[in-house]
């Protein structure tokens, strides 16, 4: 009874909680005294100038579980999953690297991580553990939460500083600290991850500590332990706190984290090029601001309006993003060269004209040049500047007054952009994000590297006419909604002799197109005229529609009809509800190439000029089939699905019935359902 009142005596003031505190650390070993009791004594400075009462209280009753727990001195921690994998170091300590550097891929509340430190410790993993985990939040968000993290202090804050040294290599207990920052973050605090990594015992212990209070944590706010055991067995583990409720990212971390774990174990490493880490060009911290400024200030209105049939979620945040990473870009460069006066830029392709507009409206002079105009111009201040316009590559495609050329999915003008900002002016430099591959000549890039992807390769190649074109050229990986998200920046000019570079350009465009090799032009001649390539080819200027939904009525019937007439044969029979002693063909479920294969060979070929082939052919007709998972099959009538399964029709004499009953009028048993119940018209 007397301990029960001292403990609730120390939860009624700061100072008697103070003198509970030091009296408990008298409980601990004489090695380990000075070390808790120091920071009980740093505690109690930083309670005494907290204004907030109820902040006072919470700090109190966590200071009082915290000596519980420092007193037991236990690192006990509760199984959430443990796999037989039979995995082996590598493939684990693989795993937990891409953790580590990318926790972005499997959180989806991070934008990206910044690295603080990796320390080798001189003392056990216990002791470090519990300096970790009593560290409170107050002090993290004064030392951490800033553009410029002071190392000496967080180390100061641990008591370690004296006992380790900064290192990359193997040791027996590495301690790697990351600063997190959220893709929301009026919800979501920033915070920093502790990792203690145990390479003899093949174990990592993760803390999450959040910079404030009043939002929600970007991690779980328990410590867990992912582990390859001896025997075998592969891990997740949770800390044994005082709190019984079940916390919500236990879930998270037993069936989002852990299966992703051993994703990363299980695959292979990749061999094709590796390319640096996202944002490894501009800050991250920076980006995460920008980004989340622009987001709030572009998104909302822009998504209400967007006229496009396109997902205006994809291209509204794709282009939010691109817009931020270009702005800090451009401020990185004006602080290197010490200007102050704004780029001004040129977008060759500019598509929906968004980026345009974005970077036009934060003060840089610009112009977007595209050979359609899309519906959304109009929905854009008049004065932003956008042009109509069909850019083939020549003498008269050049700007000497812009200071960069933007290429974002330019397509056929891809490869040129290096080569236009080259011959433009010295002081010329480009951005550019290739999507599809293109050649000089506007032909379909082909690979020649069967080991690499073909956009890997692209990637090297379009990086190859960089060089020839003079530029001393980075690559950088943006964070934006696509797989195709390498980037490449002409940030500067190589030394080296004007001419040389400009023959070495010619050569190349020369070899590469049939500017020379079709006509009797020379070299002089073809410069004269100011041609730089005779059989280019941009795109219409009236986009075709390629959905199979222009090819001829009789053509699309009749590969309806041999669809249709593959399921049936040898279809299931089943009964029709009503009318058991009836009968009705309900068709095969076959594969998409299986069906390819029964089609005549001049129609297949006709289709795989359409995007998506048959299957886009089939999905058009989707009252007759269900396409899915590369697979066929009929749709039956009167049956409609929710959540995967089918569930039966109600009745409605509401809804007027226009389209024909495909299954009335061309199934050999007819439509299994009443006029009544179908939704098409018999």
């Amino acid at each position: 009874m007397a301990r029960v009142k001292l403990y609730e005596t120390a939860l009624t003031s700061p100072k008697l909680l103070y003198k509970y505190l030091l009296r408990e650390c008298e409980k601990l070993p004489k090695d380990a005294q000075q070390f808790y009791k120091h920071s009980v004594k740093q505690s109690f400075k930083q309670h005494l100038i907290e204004p907030d009462k109820e902040r006072v209280q919470q700090i109190m009753e966590k200071a009082v579980r915290d000596a519980k727990w420092v007193v037991n001195k236990k690192m006990e921690f509760q199984t959430l999953a443990r796999l037989q994998t039979g995995f082996n170091e590598s493939q684990f300590w693989k795993a937990m690297d891409i953790w580590h550097h990318n926790p972005q891929v499997a959180n989806r509340r991070l934008l990206a991580c910044i690295e603080v430190l990796s320390i080798k410790l001189n003392h056990d993993l216990t002791h470090i553990f519990q300096s970790i985990c009593t560290l409170e939040c107050s002090h993290l968000n004064a030392t951490l939460n800033n553009d410029i993290i002071d190392k000496k202090k967080l180390l100061n804050m641990l008591h370690i500083s004296n006992k380790v040294s900064a290192t990359t290599s193997e040791s027996k207990i590495l301690l790697y600290i990351t600063k997190q920052l959220p893709r929301i973050p009026n919800i979501f605090s920033s915070g920093i991850e502790f990792s203690l990594l145990e390479k003899q015992e093949n174990r990592v212990i993760n803390i999450h500590k959040s910079f404030s209070m009043e939002k929600r944590s970007l991690g779980p706010e328990m410590a867990y332990m992912i582990q390859l055991e001896r025997d075998g067995y592969t891990s997740i583990s949770v800390y044994q706190s005082t709190n019984t409720v079940r916390d919500p990212s236990i879930d998270w971390l037993e069936k989002k984290l852990f299966p992703c774990m051993l994703k990363w174990m299980r695959n292979e490493p990749r061999t094709t090029t590796v390319y640096p880490s996202s944002l490894s060009f501009v800050s991250a911290e920076k980006y995460a601001k920008l980004y989340w400024e622009l987001k709030e200030k572009y998104s909302r209105k822009l998504i209400k309006i967007w006229p496009e049939n396109t997902d205006p979620m994809k291209f509204v945040y794709e282009d939010i993003a691109i817009a931020t990473y270009l702005l800090l870009l451009w401020e990185k460069e004006r602080v290197e060269r010490g200007i102050k006066d704004l780029q001004s830029f040129l977008d060759l392709g500019c598509g929906n004209g968004l980026l345009v507009h974005i970077l036009f409206s934060e003060g840089h002079r610009g112009l977007g040049i595209d050979l359609r105009r899309r519906k959304v111009w109009d929905s854009y201040p008049p004065e932003t500047p956008l042009q109509v316009s069909t850019i083939v590559p020549s003498s008269t495609t050049v700007y000497p007054g812009f200071d960069w050329i933007i290429g974002n999915h330019s397509d056929e003008l891809t490869p040129w952009i290096p080569v236009i900002a080259a011959r433009s002016s010295d002081g010329c430099r480009f951005f550019l994000l290739p999507c599809c591959s293109y050649e000089l000549d506007g032909t379909k890039y082909q690979r020649h590297c069967a080991s690499k992807s073909q956009y890997s390769e692209y990637i090297d190649y379009i990086r190859s006419v960089c060089d020839i074109c003079g530029f001393r050229t980075y690559i950088d990986k943006l964070r934006i909604p696509s797989t195709k998200r390498i980037c490449l920046i002409g940030w500067e000019r190589t030394v080296g002799d004007a001419g040389t570079t400009e023959y070495r350009i010619q050569e190349m465009i020369s070899a590469k197109t049939m500017l020379i090799r079709r006509g009797s032009k020379t070299h002089e001649e073809a410069v004269n005229i100011g041609e730089w390539v005779c059989n280019f080819k941009p795109r219409d200027t009236v986009e075709k529609v390629r959905n199979c939904t222009q090819l001829e009525k009789t053509l699309i019937v009749d590969i309806v009809k041999i669809v249709a007439n593959q399921l049936l044969h040898n279809g299931r029979m089943i009964s029709l509800e009503g009318s058991p002693e009836e009968i009705w063909n309900a068709g095969r479920c076959l594969d998409l190439r299986q069906l390819a294969e029964s089609i005549p060979r001049d129609v297949l070929i006709r289709l795989r000029k359409e995007c998506g082939g048959l299957q886009t052919l089939l999905k058009n007709h989707r009252h007759v089939f269900r396409v899915g998972d590369g697979k066929v099959e009929f749709r039956i009538p009167g049956k409609e699905e929710v959540n995967g399964k089918l569930r039966k029709k109600k009745a409605s004499s509401l809804r007027k019935k226009i389209k024909p009953c495909w299954f009335h009028e061309n199934h050999p048993n007819g439509c299994p359902t009443t006029e009544t119940i179908c939704n098409y018209k018999h």
